[in-house]
């Protein structure tokens, strides 16, 4: 089984992803102004929950990437 599906491993990287989606939030609340004329809050929100799914599908192919190196022996 790929270490990205363990428990553990899910767990971290959806906690992470949490994170980021948080702080990309967080963004707007502390500077709707920068946003103004082009996203409103829930445009941004969506656009941050896209991003997170991305963002969560690419940490798991880089675990992937270095379990992989290092099942290989490239640390060694």
């Amino acid at each position: 089984m790929p270490i990205q599906e363990l428990d553990e491993m899910e767990k971290l990287l959806g906690e992470t992803t949490d994170c980021f989606e948080d702080t990309m939030k967080q963004l707007f609340d502390e500077d709707p102004e920068i946003f103004k004329g082009h996203s409103t809050q829930a445009h941004w929100n969506a656009q941050v929950s896209y991003a997170g799914d991305e963002f969560q599908e690419a940490l798991k192919a880089l675990v992937e990437k270095f379990e992989v190196r290092l099942l290989q022996g490239e640390f060694a």
